[in-house]
């Protein structure tokens, strides 16, 4: 036998009220002139009976559906981006919102997946409020011209030509933070292990390194940034063949944290101690990474979760300008780095 549902008109018979009443109190319409006392009544019998207002029909009936389309790379897989999603998912909730997610494969020669334009046309037929197009790295990228006609944002990327919102961390400045956490420590021999040049996230973190030498009228040698792969192994490997110079460096700022651990382990099998020997600062704050390695590994957090965040509330804001606002990474302090030994 099918469960019946309560209805609207249940809820007025049971606060002795019309049915126009209980909509107008369910849905929140201000300027009502109901008193408030009917309200609280119409809201308890609502409670009481279990009632769950229709909020489909009302969107329909408003040409909207409540949710912001969230279109994303990967992210919903990645541990070091998925806070992206939470703070995206939480600011929506605040504004009364749904977050509708479409996980996406950038790649075109792989037809099995779902095409970033198929996913950005799926959710406009849903007549989201908006889209948040997210990457899951630091990237310019090229804006489906679609965007451009609707209410939508960059997550972790910007446009090549500028012309639509976004948000990323603010590289540059954690880069320098980082190295110049170093320097006041007393460092002055700093390598800067550095993956591929090319993408914005590597060449604002390089300027950021060279520039925080440049505050302190140093000079950055050349040997001093050493360019590989982003990758445990590749940084191992580097790592092994710069901590056995004559003149090996007291500190290492590494582009990422997986790159640190390369660096630890090279370390380990030279006999180096850390940070006696040697300090090290990462970055990103990975928590399968950072807080596990002993000593704990000083980082820069990068700002996933808020600007997931102020992505879906720049979104709702109204504001229609072009913004690029670069969020503060989070210097996160452990036992990774001390003064240089003598």
């Amino acid at each position: 036998m099918a469960i019946r549902r309560t209805t609207m008109q249940d809820v007025a018979d049971a606060a002795g009220v019309s049915q126009a009443t209980v909509s107008l109190v369910l849905n929140d319409v201000v300027g009502s002139g109901i008193a408030e006392a009917t309200k609280v009544r119409v809201r308890a019998e609502a409670e009481r009976l279990g009632y769950r207002n229709n909020r489909l029909a009302r969107n329909l009936k408003l040409q909207t559906s409540d949710s912001i389309g969230f279109v994303s790379e990967h992210i919903t897989t990645s541990p070091l981006a998925v806070g992206m999603v939470q703070g995206a998912q939480d600011a929506a909730r605040a504004a009364g919102k749904y977050l509708l997610i479409e996980n996406v494969d950038f790649d075109p020669d792989e037809p099995h997946v779902v095409s970033e334009q198929r996913a950005i046309d799926d959710l406009l037929e849903r007549q989201v409020d908006g889209i948040v197009f997210a990457s899951m790295y630091h990237r310019v990228v090229e804006v489906p011209a679609v965007l451009h006609e609707t209410n939508s944002i960059l997550l972790d990327a910007r446009a090549l030509d500028a012309s639509i919102s976004s948000v990323v961390p603010d590289e540059y400045v954690a880069a320098a933070q980082a190295t110049s956490y170093l320097l006041d420590a007393g460092h002055r021999s700093i390598v800067h292990l550095t993956g591929p040049l090319g993408p914005p996230a590597s060449n604002l973190r390089r300027s950021g390194f060279m520039d925080a030498f440049a505050q302190l009228d140093l000079d950055v040698e050349p040997a001093s940034i050493i360019e590989c792969e982003a990758n445990t192994p590749s940084a191992f490997e580097a790592a092994l063949e710069v901590l056995q110079r004559a003149d090996r460096p007291t500190s290492m700022f590494c582009f990422n944290d997986e790159m640190a651990w390369g660096v630890y382990q090279a370390a380990f099998d030279l006999g180096l101690a850390i940070p006696e020997d040697l300090s090290v600062v990462g970055f990103d704050d990975m928590s399968l990474i950072a807080p596990v390695l002993r000593p704990g590994l000083t980082t820069m957090r990068l700002p996933h979760y808020e600007m997931g965040r102020w992505a879906v509330e720049h979104l709702l804001s109204g504001d229609n300008s072009v913004i690029e606002h670069a969020m503060e990474c989070q210097l996160i302090e452990r036992g990774s780095v001390a003064a240089p030994s003598s």
